[in-house]
């Protein structure tokens, strides 16, 4: 039996956004596919950037104008990191970590969407009694992953 890869849990129909659409788009997307992010794509369906839901709050109150009247360009993050449909979960789980992302764009080799996938993947992967979560794919490295993405961007205040 083959080791698990990331294009074995990934989510494959996703929606994107393109870079001239709205913030309204990307929420409108998030709804209807019950998500929490959005990649960003250019016209040959390369991934540009990616927006989440937090970045549309922000994006609202920080810019003081109603979502449809925004673009994507002015909430998304530019340094996407992406994954390949071969690599593996704990790959991924690194990846994660490193960067405090709880969701990875996977690409082809052109760059090109095809799937994504999500912290709450590798999770699922981990609690499925088919698999043993795949190679080097540990409960104490997600929960450490959790706690990474989960830490604030700054040091919380001391009472």
């Amino acid at each position: 039996m083959r080791p698990v890869r990331v294009e074995d849990i990934m989510t494959r129909d996703v929606r994107a956004c393109a870079i001239d659409d709205t913030l309204a788009t990307a929420a409108q997307i998030m709804w209807e596919n019950d998500c929490g992010a959005v990649p960003i794509t250019d016209k040959d369906g390369k991934v540009v950037g990616i927006v989440t839901d937090r970045d549309l709050a922000m994006a609202t109150h920080l810019q003081g104008v109603p979502l449809h009247e925004s673009r994507v360009t002015s909430a998304m993050a530019r340094e996407v990191r992406c994954c390949l449909p071969s690599d593996s979960p704990a790959t991924v789980q690194t990846m994660m970590q490193h960067h405090k992302i709880r969701r990875v764009p996977v690409v082809d080799a052109e760059r090109r969407l095809v799937g994504i996938v999500s912290l709450g993947d590798l999770a699922y992967l981990m609690g499925s009694e088919q698999t043993q979560g795949g190679e080097g794919l540990t409960w104490t490295a997600l929960a450490h992953t959790l706690a990474a993405v989960s830490s604030p961007r700054l040091p919380r205040y001391r009472r």
